[in-house]
């Protein structure tokens, strides 16, 4: 069956908004250092230039910065959230289709809703655990610099305080930190469900309901805590090899009738 996903759309704008707050992060922080030493251009019209620049991209990484964390991520989340119980329960709470976003065989009921987020789960968090491994050593690089220039006696104050607030600052760090935390929830998360999958925990008593909706509410808090978008690149790598193993977790839970499908879930 070909996966179709119709709130792909809702994804695009944050990726692209995204890299163009990661370029604008990345501009003010050159700018800061020009600014820095703009005593010695030799043309003031250029110093005043760069002063402005500088001034812009830094207004601008804000507003987009708060336009995605605020507009475009909870719009997106949203769509995703209802997609979820459409799919649980069987009742059309938006018009986008999907198609093979999920891969086990239950129908609507809480239980489809338990499986849906252990399949959540289980895919976020290989794919934070793969990405995760980027951002530390990217930080772990900075931070080496940041080390560097503190021990080196003829880095100027000024220039160290420049190199300081751009090293923790929230492009940085709290991205690993939000990445690292959206990967441990995730993780427990999944524990939890498949430990519950696995003893046939009684569903449709209310302990089994209740468990449920926790885990469901703990799915979505998680990821409104992290506001961060996984990688639709290291979710096409991992893909198929995910898949595979969620088909056998399948059979080990005894949802035996899940149908291998390289192309059963979508990155979110």
């Amino acid at each position: 069956m070909e996966r179709v996903d119709g709130l792909e759309r809702y994804y695009k704008p944050i990726e692209s908004a995204e890299k163009y707050a990661s370029a604008l992060f990345w501009a003010s922080a050159v700018l800061s250092v020009v600014v820095l030493y703009s005593q010695s251009i030799p043309w003031e019209s250029f110093r005043d230039a760069t002063t402005i620049l500088f001034t812009i991209s830094v207004v601008l990484h804000l507003i987009l910065t708060l336009f995605v964390k605020f507009h475009l991520v909870p719009i997106a989340e949203g769509k995703r959230r209802k997609q979820l119980l459409s799919n649980a329960f069987g009742v059309p709470l938006i018009p986008e289709q999907t198609q093979a976003y999920y891969n086990n065989p239950l129908g609507p009921s809480i239980q489809k809703l338990g499986a849906n987020i252990l399949e959540n789960s289980f895919f976020a968090k290989a794919v934070c655990g793969k990405m995760v491994v980027r951002e530390r050593v990217k930080v772990l690089t900075y931070f080496t610099l940041w080390l560097f220039a503190i021990y080196w006696r003829t880095t100027p104050l000024d220039l160290l305080i420049i190199i300081t607030q751009t090293v923790f600052s929230g492009e940085i760090i709290t991205r690993l930190i939000c990445l690292e935390m959206l990967r441990y929830r995730n993780e427990d998360l999944y524990e939890e469900l498949y430990n519950e999958f696995l003893h046939k925990i009684d569903f449709q008593s209310p302990a089994g309901i209740s468990c449920i909706l926790d885990a469901f509410a703990s799915y979505e808090a998680a990821k409104a805590a992290a506001s961060l978008k996984q990688s639709t690149r290291v979710f096409d790598d991992l893909n198929p090899s995910l898949t595979e193993e969620w088909n056998e977790i399948c059979i080990k839970l005894e949802m035996s009738s899940c149908i291998p499908n390289e192309k059963a879930r979508g990155g979110a």
